[in-house]
């Protein structure tokens, strides 16, 4: 049995655990009529599940073993493959296939970077951990991962091979994974999508090996066994060959490598130096330079074993490790010379010159352990560094390296021959391997797993502000003049109606250069008279806070009426993008780009999905370091969050606009293009089934898409052929809900009314008779109970409603210098991150509840909150506060500061 210590990953139960590979081990309802279909991942797995039984698990393969014929795989002639067979695992052991390929030629030994000889019994054999695994399914793997059910691991993959979308799942498939949430499920399928990536990878480095003749079953299945994407680079290390042109290559061209193998595995006979010189060769003509050559080689040997690999990771789990950060010479210089420093190697934008050191001085003497660094401290460490304001580098103890030494020590030295030769070379060399090779590889390997947390922490902030911020509440039936402010194109103003149409538009110049508040004053109130309109949205671009010192002065002197006028902050982020866009063009072609964003403002405080859903949502500004985190997985993430969110709320299909219509589950912009075109040229559509008639609409698609669309009876001129055609009940329920409508007595016509959800409610109370229609039509209960809630619906009911998050609404400004410490003040959550959460209290700048000022508290964007003030920094205009409660009231205005 092998004396080394297990790996780490070893005592740890959830990869312990053994999930079987046996279709017997797991429970499956046969007489679902609603289980997705096998998809393709299962052909994948079952060659798996056959590959894992070619052939017993043997010892980690030898020096020796590795040279035998019989071990190693025999080439075969490439056949054509059927289509079944086209995904399944590469060198699938095939009997018949074997015994008619000829033997193949007996390839040359491979240099090997195991043990060898006497010691092979004790230090090369892989450990119980590893003896213990085999070849994984994909949803077993998805399952052990993620900690989920073993039969929802399988529905989940078979429900993403087969091309369902997160919000079709969480709808209308939500019992075959366990009603797991979206946000949950788009981690499982992020995790889905790492584990096809690692089978594939595994697949390609197996067909790699057996092209170069170096493939047996063990090798092979070792490979196949890894569970992520680090044990597969550990396992495939030793058979990686080296990059050309390294030192240890030079010294196998000048023959040195069985030399370097018998002194590291203590082989027989014993080596001479003073033979290997060859006074005739530059590079062997000193012992010195032997010697050399023979430690790179061993250094290279060792970097690559495998079981060291894996005892350097678990070592640097088990001892601390610290982060430890410092100023450079850079940060100490001017801000210029530091604006000048960002912007050249290194930056990425035109913002990055923007920054300055100040930003970063918290880290300008920081040192964390590496286990509780914070995500945020890790990105904000990570774009000092980035920009040359910070140095970084990691720190470990003693114990760390001497650990390693003793077990390297462990794996080379305690067979073979011993005698001083072997003995210096070895500790030069593992001295040598721990600094050149092996701690960077830690720091680097500490560093890459640092990052990624801290982006997918960054990404997940973001997701979640940003879904909360497209589901703000609507503000309908209200005419809304808004304002785009600035200083030197003055301040855009921009009236719209109820239904989102622009009345007017105008500019005023309450500041600036050409200032004039008189006539700025007389225009705003010409216009809200004008058009009756009593709500203000404030764009909180540049001039905000003037604009909105000028607003409340016209307040505080009557020109506006505080009983019957309110104004709302609204985010201005991307309302430029969105002014230059093609959108914007082809919405108002003969439309300044100004006033364009100016509507931009009205509207997004009309309906905040229908206007934000035309910006890139990394411009929305309710992230976390966003622009330090990969773009594509950023934009990935994002594009799902907008789906989810359009699909949640629904769309009337023969009105919305292709901006909304394409972020539908189930569509694209290409399809959302056929679907505005079928409509401009057919008239409005009159059922949902009608998509089927649209170019490039199929019938999946349509499944994925029909329960997100509506047919509102407006659009149809009154008149809806299926009143179902405007509810959550999806196309494949119909019948399910006509048995339900006629066991009630009820009528299609009468969907919607009290009586109607009132009969509803009473039938959805008996147990029996929803037995009975489950039976009937052979559905889930789960699926039974959310169609009964989707006929309790009201018809046309925005579903924003339910989560109750309305704009916040002001009557008057408090400055900052009329703030101090113990105030108590009411606002609105802004922005939401992982060391705290932005509110907008009344003030020019919003105040910053720190996490630790939460009392354990979850705030989310929109939550009305009241906090006290615990900080004022009029020179850096900060505002710092504590939570103390949460308001439950939908809309909390703001009042003037009373005099004292």
């Amino acid at each position: 049995m092998s004396t080394r210590p297990r790996r780490a990953a070893a005592a740890k139960p959830k990869l312990v655990v053994e999930l079987s590979d046996s279709e017997e081990d797991v429970e499956v309802v046969e007489n679902d009529d609603y289980k997705p279909p096998e998809a393709k991942s299962r052909r994948i797995d079952r060659a798996a599940e056959a590959l894992a039984g070619t052939s017993t698990r043997r010892r980690w393969p030898t020096k020796t073993t590795a040279a035998e014929p019989a071990a190693t795989a025999p080439k075969r002639k490439r056949a054509k493959k059927s289509k079944e067979d086209e995904n399944s695992c590469p060198n699938e052991t095939n009997p018949e296939n074997q015994e008619e390929a000829p033997p193949a030629p007996t390839p040359p030994p491979r240099p090997v970077t195991q043990t060898d000889g006497a010691a092979a019994s004790t230090t090369t054999g892989r450990s119980s951990f590893w003896e213990r695994r085999k070849v994984w399914n994909i949803h077993e793997l998805l399952a052990e991962t993620e900690n989920i059910q073993p039969q929802a691991a399988r529905n989940i993959v078979q429900l993403f091979e087969n091309e369902n979308t997160i919000p079709f799942i969480c709808r209308y498939r939500r019992d075959l994974v366990d009603h797991i949430a979206p946000d949950r499920l788009r981690d499982i399928r992020n995790t889905y999508t790492e584990i096809v990536d690692l089978r594939k990878k595994a697949e390609n480095i197996v067909t790699q090996l057996e092209r170069e003749n170096v493939l047996n079953p063990e090798i092979r299945d070792e490979l196949m066994c890894a569970k992520t994407n680090e044990e597969l680079e550990f396992l495939y290390a030793p058979y990686k060959p080296a990059s050309k042109g390294t030192l240890a290559e030079r010294a196998k061209a000048l023959g040195l490598e069985e030399y370097a193998d018998r002194l590291l595995y203590g082989t027989a006979p014993k080596v001479e130096l003073a033979s290997i010189v060859d006074r005739e060769n530059e590079a062997l003509s000193s012992e010195a330079l032997v010697m050399s050559g023979i430690c790179n080689i061993i250094i290279h040997n060792m970097s690559k074993n495998t079981n060291v690999l894996e005892e350097l990771r678990r070592l640097q789990n088990v001892h601390r490790v610290f982060l430890k950060c410092s100023k450079t010479k850079e940060a100490a210089t001017s801000k210029a010379n530091s604006s000048k420093s960002s912007s050249g190697k290194g930056s990425s934008s035109i913002a990055d010159k923007k920054l300055d050191s100040s930003k970063f001085e918290n880290y300008f003497n920081f040192q964390g352990d590496i286990k509780t660094i914070k995500p945020h401290q890790m990105l904000a460490i990570n774009r000092g560094e980035k920009h040359k304001f910070l140095s970084v580098k990691l720190e470990t103890n003693d114990y760390l390296k001497r650990d390693l030494m003793r077990f390297i020590n462990d794996q080379y030295m305690t067979e073979g021959l011993h005698y001083p030769l072997r003995r210096e070379v070895f500790t030069k060399s593992v001295e040598e391997c721990y600094s050149k090779k092996l701690q960077p590889l830690m720091c680097r390997q500490i560093r890459a797993d640092l990052k990624e947390k801290a982006q997918k922490a960054a990404i997940d902030v973001f997701a979640k502000n940003l879904k909360q911020l497209l589901l703000m509440s609507p503000l309908k039936g209200e005419r809304i003049l808004s304002i785009d402010p600035g200083y030197t194109n003055g301040c855009k103003l921009a009236v719209i109606s109820e239904t989102a149409d622009v009345l007017e538009t105008g500019v005023i110049y309450p500041q600036g250069a050409r200032s004039n508040k008189h006539g700025a004053e007389k225009t705003l109130v010409n216009l809200l008279n004008k058009h009756n309109c009593q709500i203000i949205a404030l764009g909180n671009g540049t001039a905000c806070r003037e604009t909105e010192h000028w607003l409340t002065d016209m307040f505080h002197a009557g020109t506006l009426d505080s009983q019957r006028i309110r104004y709302s902050i609204v985010n201005e982020n991307g309302a430029s993008v969105y002014s230059c866009s093609d959108v914007a063009s082809k919405e108002f072609p003969d439309m300044d780009t100004n006033e364009r964003s100016a509507v931009s403002i009205a509207r997004r405080l009309n309906d905040p999905l229908s206007e934000y859903v035309k910006i890139e949502p990394r411009h929305l500004g309710v992230g976390m370091y966003q622009h330090d985190v990969s773009e594509k997985i950023l934009t990935e993430s994002l594009k799902d969050v907008v789906s989810e969110c359009v699909s949640y709320v629904g769309v009337d299909l023969n009105t919305a606009s292709l901006s909304v219509l394409k972020h539908i589950a189930g569509l694209s912009e290409k399809k959302a293009e056929k679907i505005i075109e079928h409509r401009l040229k057919k008239g409005p559509f009159q059922t949902r089934k009608d998509l089927l008639s649209v170019r490039t609409i199929g019938e999946k698609s349509f499944v994925q898409c029909a329960g997100f669309v509506r047919i509102e009876p407006l659009s149809v001129g009154g008149k809806l052929q299926n009143p179902l055609d405007c509810t959550w009940v999806h196309p494949e329920s119909y019948k399910v809900a006509e048995s339900i409508l006629s066991e009630c007595d009820l009528k299609l016509s009468d969907i919607g009314k009290a009586g109607f959800i009132a009969r509803i409610k009473e039938f959805a109370g008996s147990k029996t008779k929803l037995e009975k229609i489950a039976k009937q039509h052979k559905l889930p209960m789960e699926r039974l109970d959310f169609l009964m809630v989707a006929l309790q619906r009201e018809l046309l009911q925005d579903y924003r409603a339910d989560l109750d998050k309305r704009p916040l609404f002001k009557q008057g400004l408090t400055r900052l210098d009329e703030l101090s410490i113990g105030d108590v003040v009411t606002g609105a959550v802004t922005n939401v991150t992982q060391f705290g959460a932005f509110v907008d209290v009344g003030v020019e700048r919003d105040g910053l509840i720190h996490k630790s000022h939460m009392n354990n508290s979850e705030l989310s964007i929109g939550d009305r909150i009241v906090a006290s003030v615990v900080k004022v920094d009029l020179q850096r205009r900060q505002l710092g506060l504590r939570l103390e409660n949460m308001l439950m009231e939908t809309d909390t205005s703001f009042t003037f500061k009373t005099e004292e």
